[in-house]
């Protein structure tokens, strides 16, 4: 590309005139920016901002258990890696006039679309992986097996965009002042294209292990959709950016560029949030106990609360307790019932009668009321359950404890 450094120190060219001179140069048609790329940007931008108000719902009930199983902090991070991703695609794509801060080629291309487009399928790669560790594997997700991954992967990217940023930049991309545009080198194009494959790689394999994880976390459509949408950006960008190196002076390729990277990487995340998030907001209690209970029968409720429940200070923690025991008014409180009687009397012996203890109570806000108020575990032997129903008089009723 450096021979088009002959056309350094000429005054640059406007209008008609750049458009003849960029068509006899690159044998092509021109199509150059008008009101229809302004409208591709107020589209994204769009996008950009419904997501943002999405995740902030999401945030505002990051509490909600459903929703907390969801890795939402790496949701979070895929879709602040979105809005970078998008202006690089603005500015390598075209859509833009190329002056002045947009003329920075190599800052756009290599530290705004390359970078985020990586780090974004890393991400992605990370969700998959965390939740084969969890649940596949048996495995915690902290410590080493949280930094170790992340730090290396995170470690690969910079270092390939450090050495994209110290090498010549003919061999990346820089300003053809004359003519107003980044021309992008070949090979570049090429190696950064194929080398994104290799998250997406990794997010098949780890989306195909986790195949089997139950309805309670319901990963195998999300997994599924989240693969296909993640493919066809490849497919789209490998065969544009391989039949059509000059795709972004034409209208149709750069909208469409644009568009599906920005729809597809948004609907990823909503994806993944959505059923939860739209269950939070119009069914939340119901939801939160059909829920509740399909974790227990998948078996999954101890790698939840060893995973999502952050309760530093209780040694029992709400999420831990069996759900069969409590269920939500409708002022929010918690009102305990004895669906399984035996669960509520193993509770009392652990704490040594009939008061709940700061360890076992759910929430400050919890409600309590004593099953059996003049139940003195004391007398028994032990507070064994065998001495417990060896005392009963077969009159009390387990239906429901208030």
């Amino acid at each position: 590309m450096s021979e088009l450094a002959v056309f350094d120190g000429l005054p640059p060219l406007e209008g008609a005139a750049r458009v003849k001179f960029l068509e006899s140069m690159l044998k092509t048609k021109i199509q150059d920016n008008d009101g229809s790329d302004t409208g591709v940007i107020i589209y994204c931008a769009i996008i950009l901002f419904l997501t943002g108000v999405f995740l902030s719902f999401v945030w505002v009930n990051r509490k909600y258990r459903p929703l907390r199983a969801k890795t939402i902090k790496l949701c979070t991070l895929m879709y602040l890696a979105t809005i970078p991703w998008a202006l690089g695609d603005f500015q390598m794509n075209g859509l833009v006039s190329i002056k002045g801060g947009w003329a920075h080629c190599r800052f756009w291309v290599v530290w705004m679309r390359i970078l985020f487009s990586f780090l974004y399928s890393t991400l992605v790669t990370l969700r998959f992986y965390a939740l084969d560790r969890i649940f596949i594997q048996g495995k915690p997700y902290k410590g080493r097996a949280l930094y170790v991954p992340a730090v290396s992967l995170f470690i690969v990217l910079l270092g390939y965009c450090l050495t994209c940023q110290f090498i010549n930049v003919y061999h990346i991309s820089y300003y053809f002042k004359y003519a107003s545009i980044c021309v992008v080198d070949d090979r570049y194009r090429y190696v950064s294209v194929g080398l994104i494959w290799i998250p997406w790689c990794g997010v098949l394999f780890f989306a195909f292990r986790i195949r089997s994880i139950q309805s309670s976390f319901n990963e195998l459509y999300e997994s599924l959709f989240t693969c296909v949408l993640g493919f066809l950006i490849l497919i789209k960008t490998t065969v544009v950016h391989a039949t059509h190196p000059y795709y972004l002076f034409a209208k149709g390729f750069r909208h469409s560029e644009t568009i599906i990277d920005v729809t597809a990487t948004n609907l990823i995340i909503w994806i993944m949030l959505g059923y939860p998030a739209y269950q939070c907001l119009f069914n939340r209690e119901n939801y939160d106990r059909e829920w509740a209970k399909k974790l227990r029968t998948d078996g999954y409720a101890s790698k939840y609360s060893a995973e999502f429940d952050s309760t530093p200070n209780e040694t029992t923690s709400y999420s831990r307790m069996n759900d069969s025991m409590f269920e939500h008014n409708k002022m929010g409180t918690k009102d305990f019932y004895d669906k399984d009687p035996l669960d509520t009397i193993r509770m009392l012996s652990a704490n040594g009668g009939g008061t709940l203890t700061s360890n076992t109570i759910p929430s400050p806000n919890s409600v309590y009321r004593p099953p059996l108020s003049n139940l003195d575990f004391g007398s028994m032997n032990d507070g064994s359950l065998d001495s417990f129903d060896n005392s009963m008089d077969g009159r009390t009723d387990f239906r429901r404890i208030i």
